[in-house]
């Protein structure tokens, strides 16, 4: 009898060894602002009304914060011309903003180029000439973006994403300037760098109210857990580095991993996901360990790419980024809400 007296005992205390842990696993730095990029599926519009339920879940796993993206688009890398794109349209863009609003999160708009064949980092062009030419028709699409936002109740907006060669030839003052007199405080204004790199690079920090960016780091060969956190542990040392002087907010706008075998050597990779083989393992340990790695007090904001507006997005056979119907969703549920 006394066999499985001690059995049970045992298995009571391992249970309850268990439930320490995961209150362990919770969150340290509650102040900080975390969500998604959430983007609009092909299946279902902002303007549909089941992409509300996509918003509540999002906000019930733990997320208090939100970021929506408006695309811009030019043809080519030295196009003068930048456009609104169709991607997602003003009456979409304002669904969303009032769903999230609905389950109480705070709102980002981050605009985003779109180039065919390429992408924002690309877009150069060879002289002054053509650089104010370019800068200024960008310049009119953002304004016009943050006029229409600005009475919707967000609380972000981004004045521009992984533009790497802009961010050092382009006048940012001016444009930041006539963005504080579209978009009235404590509406704050911050620029996505791309990578630590582009923290680096930017040149008008002081100008804005937080520095951000996109943090997109190789994290090996293997995709081993070892070998990944080591990678991230580096990654997160250098980022600490590269702000500590700049005395503003940190907001790490897009961190995220493919679901997919081999993604842990290049995470920024998404042409070829289509084809890809499915690792539903690499995405929950990425995302494991990038939730941990930066959860400090110097980080305000996390954002993970990405989420969608059709609510069965991932899924067991999907390759791509977003963590939905996946286990790595529940990672992020058992870290953000617990």
């Amino acid at each position: 009898m006394r066999k499985p007296t001690f059995v049970l005992v045992s298995m009571a205390i391992m249970a309850s060894l268990l439930v320490m842990g995961c209150a362990g696993d919770g969150l340290k730095n509650q102040q900080m602002l975390r969500g998604f990029n959430a983007l609009q599926h092909k299946n279902t519009g902002w303007d549909d009304p089941k992409s509300r339920k996509s918003i509540q879940q999002l906000a019930a796993i733990g997320s208090n914060a939100v970021v929506f993206i408006p695309f811009l688009e030019q043809e080519k890398t030295n196009s003068l011309e930048v456009r609104k794109s169709a991607a997602v349209t003003d009456v979409q863009l304002q669904a969303a903003i009032r769903y999230a609003r609905e389950a109480g999160l705070k709102v980002t708009i981050k605009p985003q180029m779109l180039v065919p064949g390429s992408w924002a980092g690309a877009i150069n062009h060879a002289d002054p000439y053509s650089w104010q030419a370019w800068f200024d028709s960008y310049s009119k699409r953002v304004i016009e973006c943050a006029r229409f936002v600005s009475g919707q109740g967000i609380d972000a907006f981004v004045i521009g994403t992984e533009l790497t060669h802009a961010a050092r030839h382009a006048p940012w003052p001016k444009l930041i300037a006539q963005l504080r007199e579209v978009l009235p405080e404590p509406i704050v204004l911050t620029y996505a760098a791309h990578n630590i790199e582009g923290v680096k690079a930017f040149p008008h920090w002081q100008l804005l109210d937080a520095v951000a960016l996109t943090m997109y780091p190789s994290l090996g060969e293997t995709g081993t857990k070892e070998e990944m956190q080591v990678y991230v542990d580096k990654a997160v040392e250098e980022l600490r580095l590269a702000v500590v002087e700049i005395k503003r907010p940190l907001w790490v706008l897009e961190v995220g991993m493919p679901s997919a075998a081999g993604a842990s050597a290049r995470p920024w990779e998404w042409q070829s996901l289509k084809n890809a083989k499915v690792d539903l393992n690499l995405q929950r340990d990425a995302l494991d360990i990038w939730l941990r790695a930066l959860d400090k007090p110097w980080v305000s904001g996390l954002f993970i790419w990405a989420w969608y507006s059709d609510i069965t997005s991932g899924g067991a056979a999907d390759a791509d980024f977003t963590p939905q119907n996946k286990p790595a969703e529940q990672v992020i549920r058992r870290y953000w809400k617990s």
